[in-house]
């Protein structure tokens, strides 16, 4: 009798840049080897930010965004994406790419969503101003009472 063995899923990250060339060496490099598929989508850098890409990572997607706004380029980089999982990583490195298996794994057993806090175990932020801090606590109580949820960071 043969075993029946779910073909894997194919990852595709999307990376939203403004003037990262600085920055996204370390994470190209970061990101593992079963991910199928990178895609940056710059708004408009003047540091080279798409050529230091490149010269990284040459099968990279590249989305030339006009349009100003995360938002904006995070639904071109999902338009563009042709992965069956795709995960969202800053170019900041404020996350690790080398942890995009935890995030991963979930959405091939069942999970339609999953997302990081910097309010777990491991998390946090050197960055995160008082104001940033109650603006993330007020949004993230707001989107849990309205969706019955139990997100600790809805910005992250």
């Amino acid at each position: 009798m043969l075993a029946f063995e779910a073909p894997r899923a194919s990852v595709s990250v999307v990376i939203p840049t403004l003037n990262e060339a600085r920055n996204i060496p370390w994470v190209l490099r970061r990101i593992p080897s079963y991910v199928d598929e990178v895609v940056i989508v710059d708004g408009r850098s003047t540091d080279n930010t798409v050529g230091v890409a490149r010269a990284i990572r040459e099968n990279l997607v590249i989305v030339d965004e006009q349009r100003k706004g995360k938002g904006v380029a995070l639904r071109s980089g999902f338009a563009a994406a042709s992965g069956d999982i795709i995960v969202m990583l800053d170019a900041d490195g404020s996350m690790d790419p080398q942890e995009i298996g935890w995030f991963v794994a979930p959405l091939q057993h069942d999970f339609d969503f999953v997302k990081g806090s910097r309010h777990v175990t491991g998390g946090g932020s050197e960055d995160l101003t008082r104001l940033r801090k109650a603006g993330n606590r007020a949004l993230t109580g707001l989107a849990n009472a309205v969706l019955h949820s139990n997100y600790s960071d809805l910005c992250y």
